[in-house]
């Protein structure tokens, strides 16, 4: 299945075409949220913060491509791919699909959609949810490639892998690095002893920003190990279904797609699969 910008997520369809044409600009509207709230006492730096539009750490971020990753309006602060509009000054301006307002985010939340080049079978990779009103991303292995598309498979809801093609700007490539988009694991506070699982949006010397719209510490933060496969019988580091939310050992029973996705079993006996951007050897 071949999933494009161009044709299936930002651009007007042709039932839509009338109206995307003549129908005036929407306003700009900015994150919703109130202020920034510390849900810790604890030096500044070292605490979780809900955060809001006003958390702007003043970054300059320049787009020179068509479409843009960010995080999307609302208070989930979820990564997705948006059409770029223009600067204003350290915010970019970014539109979803064809009946939805334009938004600002501050630049430093957003990154250019590059088109991603010389990936190697197997490269860890995010790439859009494949319901275009769901404005998330997957985690995803790359299977080919060609001059003007790559095929990824990702995890289906049968937990089993499921192949489809995007345009090369379309994946956002994973290094395994605490960079944009990567997943990690992090401690909600300092004295929390068990990291949960999160989705980096930035990181500087003092703050990291995640998905869900929490600031925490940057040295409470560190990165998942998507580089990585492993074989059955590793003990590895993932969240179970026990409502817990923190990455706790277990023993991998099954590997499936070549890494994509690994099954381990629960105290109940239950049996749970999750994909590689959850599975990490230690922390």
């Amino acid at each position: 299945m071949r999933h494009s910008l161009a044709k299936t997520l930002f651009l007007c369809a042709l039932p839509f075409a009338v109206a995307c044409t003549t129908a005036p600009a929407a306003p700009v509207k900015s994150p919703e949220g109130g202020a920034p709230t510390d849900t810790a006492k604890a030096g500044d730096g070292a605490r979780q913060v809900r955060v809001s539009a006003g958390d702007d750490p003043g970054i300059v971020m320049p787009i020179p491509t068509r479409y843009a990753w960010s995080i999307g309006p609302g208070e989930s602060w979820t990564i997705s791919i948006y059409r770029f509009v223009r600067s204003e000054g350290s915010k970019n301006l970014l539109k979803g699909p064809a009946d939805a307002p334009e938004f600002s985010i501050p630049g430093a939340f957003t990154r250019p959609a590059l088109p991603a080049r010389s990936l190697a079978k197997g490269a860890p990779v995010l790439v859009p949810d494949l319901d275009p009103d769901d404005r998330t991303t997957l985690c995803g292995r790359v299977t080919s490639t060609s001059p003007d598309v790559v095929k990824v498979a990702i995890l289906g809801v049968q937990n089993e892998p499921e192949e489809y093609t995007f345009d090369l700007d379309q994946v956002l490539p994973l290094d395994g690095k605490l960079g944009f988009g990567a997943p990690v694991a992090f401690k909600r506070t300092p004295d929390e002893k068990l990291y949960a699982p999160g989705v980096l949006v930035r990181i500087d010397e003092r703050h990291a920003w995640l998905q869900s719209a929490l600031r925490v510490a940057a040295s409470d933060v560190k990165a998942i190990d998507v580089g990585r496969t492993y074989k059955v019988g590793d003990k590895v580091l993932v969240v179970p279904d026990d409502g817990s939310g923190r990455f706790t050992p277990v023993t991998i029973t099954a590997v499936i797609g070549d890494g994509l996705a690994y099954a381990f079993q629960n105290k109940d006996g239950t049996r749970t699969v999750v994909d590689y951007c959850s599975v990490t050897s230690a922390l």
